[in-house]
């Protein structure tokens, strides 16, 4: 007998396979395998947690390499989708009317119209992201709600949320952000839209302004316009509103006008209407990079409004939102003195203060807490940070609040700059409910705290928005231009800063001197060129406030134009109408001597201020109204103050109470009964909307929140109809109307084999994190496949019963962060995806990996990538993420093994997905989704050379309009039907839009299906096309004709299963086991690239054993080669080592 020592190596890399599973009836996680945390890095900015996701829709629009820098392409206008479903529809009206009036019109065909049948296929139970929400002032029981979803549009629910109506299906595809309803007439609603509402994100186009009066029937853009009347940019993001409680006419809303790229110097505002929205002016603008993410009214007064600005504090209105100023916010912020070097308006603070969400008293306006966290994207030193605070005095000093046990808060250390959500108990000011992943409550504590003392320079207006505003005011030695401070110190004769009032109004006048400089002169003027002219009557009064009783004193001021009179413009620099207030007693007579001459605007002058008027504005001093402008030194004691913290959700943490509480809130609200003093509890998170049991103090017992009507212990219950979710990836299971996907924010879901998938279909929690796309078997329904970010990938081959960790694949949780996978329907137990370095194959459904060297620049750089296999052929795939300078699309014409760069089309940038032809095997797309550029360029010769089938101009020749109607907005999948090619389905920003042509021409599809985003779109069994589309959850759309449909007919590649060396005592013989995947003429054996054996009429199988010999003991590399009308076909190549064979012995002996 001889002993056989054999050990087998596989090329394929192999690592160890962890066996951990999911069971889908208790779906355990194990902790060690939570979602990977690392940021999306680019030059050192940070993208977090579901800024990721943003930043995938955005760098597509942005074009590369790096969204933090400038973009070659233009931002979409705010209204762009909006603007363009109207012109398709429109332009698909007068089609069918040339087609009804002629006959010989007939070549105009919408397909998907006359043949799919489209249907909703839920889920039911896994809701997108909720921002905002309206109890219905009309309904006292406040049983109806109006709900905004991000993406899905505007719903209603008339039962407390146990059931939903869809009312907006011309906005589906707006990222809803705020809903305020007017207090009296509650037909009246407005509703913002944008991705502004932190300070972390990018822009999300699809913002504006809308109004209906009629219920939310019908809704009107009501966004400031610009000349041509398309929404201004000022209006690109919408992320609070504001409607005066008395005059629905009156509204205010937050606005940020910032594109697609961090840091591009944008500055957030406040725009007014007084007219419903038909005009507006800018009644706030901030420093650069600045936000307004927060905008409320006080519950007890309607004239004191308060704004929330990244990385400056809170604002605040005493005039009902006609002017704003900085009240103080000292222990938040540094003192301000009244000589600072940059003026005392609108002062740019250096914070790490990233997002601030307030919350305001019902009972006291001063009275109001406020939540922030640090900014950390732009790498602040130190570590993530939550603080909570609270103002006594209406924000002029704010007490920092800390737990009686010692622990520091982190709440908003993770996503604070994304989910800040803060409410004060209605009933009790002392407690407060603030959350971002979770839910707690915290009490304030009878304590003295320790105290400190700061001090500040504010200036404050009131009421004087319409005829003047301030550019900015300096004081003391700052009067002086330039750092001239001497010249003010020299002839101010030593003045004492005071409070002083400019007051404004009917009869309300004094004189002033008045000074000119040279002409021709605008800044920098020092004080020697000012000369005393004489004194004219202005239309207001200075008074010294601090004195008991007020004092009025003395006005000097540049007459910039020379005319005679103060006379303010708009234009900030020709308005240099200069006020020096001085600190001397008012004399009627005019007969000061100290100031008519050289100096004489210095003499005891504390500060000096720049006003101008607002834009649209004109100079009437007879019909100027009552108002104020103040300029106040503060003094204040702020204290570190204790609290009780509770928490009450947490549904990462089964210790903590409400389990059925989705993480990441994003509002919270309330329901009041003044009767017996209870509330409900409403929260808003990415999982749709809870809303808790009334009581004195809600969500402090388990079990205290409803999910549309019920009480359960886990957030994936039915949500009544709130369709709503966010879809990466969507996909059949073979045989069945079962379906498979990857929702944002919640992860893999399936659904219930024994049921048709609709509606109201109840999936099944398969895996956590952010679900990406997913992969059911083209023709095993027991196998599927889905994940996370970061290619946290699971698989099964049960049907869905158990799930296994796919933790071999390459780059394993440290992937891309957007886990994509595609299989060729003729051979789907083979599996590509990608990594860090390449694009990764499995040729057993995930159980082994190999992978392959991408072989172009900057691959691990791109943070967007695609992998398609032909859809004829998958001997080609193509895969990459930007076309261009940066880096290349690559394919694959052995299977995955190499891959090489084809030709560009141009220097386009980032691609938004890759797509092929389902016949046709040298044929692929590329889609992109610039504005106003190219949308589909097509190849027909493997990449050599493209076609745009869209119809935009040349791309040198910069923006252009297609001559083919395809619709300028962004694009993210492609289909191509196989039983008539012509047929065309690109699914865009606004649903999807066809081709019966070949490209030709475009239409936009009008049926149920909703127009939002359309992510993927895939052709499965039983004439089905499975659509995930962003927003309103998984749609398949059924034909007919596609019922018979079968892939292309292919020959595929042998692939070796396993090789052992045979027991023999005179020769070296092998056996390989080779699945067959298809017909060949003949089968070639070859060891180290000799051929050992030949097999012929090869039939398909499972699996075959194939013997050869060969020479000698050694190492060998088998290959084998099927061969179809001449054409070899190579498998895979498996290392195996041969040992000696040995002459039985009958006996053994050793010596010790």
């Amino acid at each position: 007998m001889r002993f056989l020592y054999l050990i087998p190596l596989l090329l394929i890399t192999s690592c160890s396979f962890n066996n951990s599973s999911l069971n889908k009836n208790n779906n355990l996680i194990l902790s060690s395998d939570k979602a990977d945390k690392k940021s999306l890095v680019e030059k050192d900015v940070r993208f977090e947690g579901p800024d990721k996701a943003m930043y995938l829709f955005e760098i597509k629009k942005h074009g590369g390499p790096f969204l933090t820098e400038p973009s070659r392409y233009q931002p979409y206008p705010p209204d762009n989708n909006e603007r363009v479903l109207g012109e398709m529809k429109k332009r698909n009206q007068v089609r069918y009317s040339l087609v009804s009036i002629s006959s010989e019109n007939s070549s105009f065909s919408n397909y998907a119209q006359e043949n799919a049948t489209f249907i909703n296929r839920g889920p039911y139970n896994v809701p997108g992201r909720v921002m905002s929400l309206v109890v219905d002032k009309s309904d006292p029981s406040g049983n109806t709600w109006f709900v905004g979803a991000v993406g899905g549009g505007i719903w209603k629910s008339t039962d407390r949320g146990a059931t939903y109506t869809h009312i907006t299906p011309d906005l589906d595809n707006a990222y809803i952000t705020d809903i305020k309803q007017s207090s009296y007439n509650h037909n009246t609603m407005y509703a913002g839209a944008g991705a502004a509402w932190n300070f972390s994100s990018a822009g999300f186009s699809g913002g504006s302004l809308y109004k209906t009066t009629d219920g939310g029937l019908n809704w009107n853009n009501v966004s400031l316009k610009d000349s041509l009347g398309n929404v201004d940019p000022s209006f690109r993001s919408i992320s609070r509103i504001d409607i005066d409680k008395e005059n629905d006419a009156i509204i205010n809303v937050a606005t940020w006008p910032g594109s697609r790229w961090f840091g591009d110097g944008s500055r957030g505002s406040i725009y007014r209407s007084e007219d419903g929205g038909n005009s507006w002016r800018n009644v706030y603008t901030s420093n650069p990079d600045e936000r307004v993410t927060q905008l409320l009214s006080s519950p007890s007064d309607n004239k004191i409004k308060y704004a929330s600005v990244s990385q400056l504090g809170v604002l605040k209105s005493i005039d009902g939102g006609k002017t704003w100023f900085n009240p103080g916010n000292l222990g938040l912020l540094g003192g301000i003195s009244y000589d600072n070097e940059d003026g005392l308006y609108e002062v740019s603070y250096e914070t790490n203060f990233e997002r601030l969400e307030i919350s305001v008293s019902r009972n006291n306006s001063n009275i109001l807490y406020m939540a922030t966290t640090q900014n950390y994207q732009q790498g602040a030193l130190g570590n993530r940070f939550s603080k909570l605070y609270v103002s006594y005095d209406g924000a002029k000093s704010w007490n920092y609040l800390r737990n009686e046990d010692g622990s520091v808060d982190d709440w908003l250390n993770s996503l604070g700059w994304f989910a800040n959500s803060l409410m004060i108990h209605p009933f009790n000011d002392s407690i407060v409910y603030h959350g971002s992943q979770m839910a707690q409550r915290s009490k304030l504590l009878p304590d003295d705290g320790v105290g400190a003392n700061a001090s500040t320079t504010t200036v404050i207006t009131q009421n004087t928005g319409d005829h003047f505003k301030i550019n900015n005011v300096w004081g003391g030695s700052r009067i002086s231009p330039g750092n001239n401070s001497t010249e003010w110190q020299e002839n101010s004769f030593n003045p004492k800063f005071e409070d002083v009032e400019i007051r404004f109004g009917p009869g309300k006048t004094q004189k002033a001197y008045r000074f000119t400089v040279p002409e021709g002169q605008g800044s920098g003027v020092l004080l020697e060129y000012y000369t005393y002219q004489d004194f004219v009557d202005v239309p207001f009064e200075v008074w010294k406030t601090s004195s008991n009783p007020p004092e009025q004193i003395t006005l000097s001021f540049r007459d910039n134009k020379n005319n005679g009179r103060f006379d303010l413009t708009t234009d900030v620099n020709e308005s240099r109408e200069y006020l020096f207030i001085q600190n001397t007693p008012y004399d009627e007579t005019m007969s000061q001597s100290q100031i008519k001459k050289q100096y004489g605007n210095a003499y005891k002058t504390i500060h000096l201020l720049w006003p101008y008027l607002p834009d649209g504005k004109f100079w009437v001093p007879s019909s100027i109204v009552d108002s104020k402008v103040k300029i106040e030194n503060i003094d204040a004691t702020y204290k570190t103050l204790k609290k009780e913290l509770i928490d009450i959700t947490d549904s990462y943490d089964a210790n903590i109470l409400n389990q059925n509480v989705h993480v990441d809130h994003h509002l919270y609200d309330h329901i009041i009964n003044e009767v017996d003093s209870t509330f409900s509890f409403i929260i808003g998170s990415d999982g749709g909307v809870n809303i808790s049991k009334p009581s004195k103090n809600p969500g402090i017992v388990d079990d205290d929140f409803y999910i549309a009507g019920i009480i359960s212990d886990n957030w994936r219950e039915p949500h009544g109809g709130f369709n709503t979710s966010l879809i990466w990836g969507a996909d059949k299971v073979k045989g069945k109307d079962q379906y498979l996907m990857g929702a944002q924010d919640h992860g893999t879901f399936l659904s219930n084999k024994n049921f048709v998938g609709s509606d109201t279909s109840v999936y099944e929690y398969i895996w956590s994190g952010d679900g990406f796309e997913v992969l059911a078997h083209f023709q095993d329904p027991n196998k599927m496949m889905g994940g996370s970010q970061g290619y946290r990938t699971v698989r099964s081959t049960d049907g869905g019963e158990e799930w296994l960790f796919v933790s071999n694949i390459p780059d394993y949780n440290n992937g891309p962060f957007h886990s994509r996978y595609d299989s060729p329907n003729q051979d789907p137990d083979v599996v590509y995806a990608l990594s860090n370095s390449g694009i990764s194959k499995s040729p057993d459904w995930g159980d082994s990996w190999s992978e392959a060297n991408s072989s172009t620049t900057n691959w691990q750089q791109l943070n967007i990538k695609d992998v398609k296999v032909s859809l004829a052929n998958p001997r080609f795939v193509w895969a990459g993420g930007y076309m261009g300078n940066y880096s290349d699309i690559v394919l694959s014409t052995d299977w995955g093994e190499t891959f090489n760069p084809v030709n560009d089309f141009a220097n386009m940038g980032y691609i938004s997905a890759i797509h092929t032809h389902p016949t046709e095997d040298s044929t692929a797309y590329v889609l992109f989704s610039f504005y106003g550029f190219t949308k589909i360029i097509e190849t027909k010769d493997l990449g050599q050379s493209w076609n745009d089938i869209t119809g935009f101009g040349d791309v040198g020749s910069g923006l252009s309009v297609s001559s083919k109607g395809f619709p300028n907005v962004a694009v993210h999948s492609l289909l191509v039907m196989p039983h008539n090619t012509d047929i065309i389905w690109a699914g865009t920003d606004i649903g999807i839009v066809e081709s019966t042509d070949s490209g030709s021409s475009w239409h936009l599809v009008e049926s149920n299906l909703p127009y939002v985003g359309i992510i993927d779109m895939k052709v499965k069994d039983q004439g089905q096309i499975v659509i995930s589309t962003y927003g309103r959850g998984v749609w398949t759309a059924t034909i007919e004709d596609l019922k018979t449909y079968e892939p292309k007919p292919t020959t595929l590649p042998p692939f070796i299963l396993s090789a052992y060396q045979l027991e023999s005592e005179d020769t070296y013989r092998i056996s390989t086991s080779i699945r067959i995947k298809s017909d060949y003429d003949s089968l070639l054996v070859k060891a180290n690239e000799i051929l050992r054996n030949s097999f012929y009429s090869v039939t398909k199988s499972d699996s075959t054993q194939f013997e050869f010999e060969v020479d000698d003991k050694g190492d060998y590399s088998i290959q084998v080669f099927g061969y179809k009308y001449g054409v070899p076909y190579a498998s895979n190549e498996v290392e195996i080592s041969l040992n000696p064979t040995l002459e039985p012995r009958t006996e053994y002996s050793t010596t010790f």
